[in-house]
């Protein structure tokens, strides 16, 4: 009898372990796998949120513009409501290569457009960052940011012991290597 109740006890307290845990989830409630891995990452509002976010992993993100002559990488996909893209700036990362800022206001959007044409992006839950130096991507995803990625072949190419993620969208993944 009393083992017994000792069981009916213990499994009663395993699973509220395993509801509290939520095992498998991210600190917020949400299941990393369902959202591609982003729930764990920084947020932004405004960009210079998300100058502060790049700033606080040890890159450099400024001068801060909204439009710099001769930089027009993604300028007309933010134009283009397909990206759910809400806004584009430039800054400069620790070397003097530009960076292409994006603020998403629809991720899912992003990653579909994303998807058709392939690509990578350094990403907070609502960020994107695409750096002209190589290193830039590698120093924040050490720093906790991810790679989006939409290019079957650099999935295959990253190296085992790194995360990967399926993204919201087929065809794209999210992964802690500089893929």
């Amino acid at each position: 009898m009393r083992l017994t109740k000792n069981l009916a006890a213990g499994a009663v307290a395993l699973a509220a372990l395993v509801t509290l845990t939520g095992c498998g989830g991210s600190e917020d409630g949400g299941d990393a796998a369902a959202d591609g891995g982003l729930s764990g990452l920084p947020k932004a509002e405004t960009m210079v949120d998300v100058q502060k976010a790049v700033q606080e992993r040890g890159e450099d993100c400024s001068p801060l513009e909204s439009s710099r002559e001769g930089h027009t990488y993604m300028k007309a996909e933010a134009e283009d409501p397909a990206w759910g893209i809400k806004e584009r700036a430039v800054c400069f990362d620790r070397g003097g290569s530009s960076v292409t800022v994006l603020l998403i206001a629809d991720m899912t959007k992003f990653q579909e457009s994303l998807a058709k044409g392939g690509g990578s992006f350094t990403i907070g839950q609502n960020f994107a960052l695409a750096g002209e130096s190589e290193g830039f991507g590698a120093n924040l995803n050490q720093a906790g940011l991810l790679t989006l990625s939409c290019n079957q072949g650099k999935r295959d190419g990253v190296p085992s012991g790194y995360e990967i993620h399926d993204s919201q969208v087929k065809g794209c993944f999210t992964t802690n290597y500089n893929a």
